[in-house]
């Protein structure tokens, strides 16, 4: 089947302006994210999407993939991103803004709450804690306790002069400084 150069201009026009939808489906995603990730995947996917279709919209109207038809679909996605888009771009931020609100009070409330049963938690627990941990403190010393003697020191043998045990194990050294 063969078309004219304008009506494969109008039909890849009309697939671009349809296209456009799924721009504003991206879109509303990176409105809902706001992550530079999830911006940098709606952006890619987008003309991903747009690629695929230009290829698949071209053998359709003809055997290849004409410039006519790039710029159909191009011009399409545009008209659609300046007339209903723009119409759209306001509606969705206004929801946008009112979700992240939604979403905020939400999270604070959550937050706050989580905060005051955590808080309960520790105070029920901070007792039971404290003895806990009395006990071992006291059972660490304990162990500590057996290792020590104040009599006797545990390292140093009895027998063994002290000057002569330091002065054996010291390696001595001269330095000379030149200038």
């Amino acid at each position: 089947m063969s078309f004219s150069i304008p009506d494969c201009f109008m039909l890849s026009f009309i697939c671009g302006f349809i296209f456009g939808l799924v721009y504003e489906l991206l879109r509303i995603i990176r409105l809902i994210l706001r992550f530079r990730a999830a911006v940098f995947a709606c952006d890619v996917l987008f003309f991903v999407l747009a690629a695929l279709a230009v290829s698949r919209l071209s053998p359709m109207l003809g055997s290849y993939i004409r410039f006519y038809t790039v710029a159909g679909f191009g011009a399409g996605i545009f008209a659609y991103i300046v007339t209903i888009g723009r119409v759209l771009n306001l509606i969705e931020s206004a929801a946008s803004a009112a979700w992240r609100m939604t979403i905020g009070r939400l999270l604070r409330f959550a937050a706050r709450k989580t905060r005051k049963a955590f808080g309960v938690f520790a105070q029920f627990c901070g007792s039971g804690i404290g003895k806990v941990s009395d006990f071992f403190g006291r059972r660490q010393k304990n162990i500590l306790g057996y290792l020590h003697s104040k009599h006797k020191m545990m390292y140093n043998d009895d027998n063994v002069n002290e000057k002569e045990s330091e002065s054996r194990h010291v390696i001595t050294a001269k330095i000379r400084r030149t200038s």
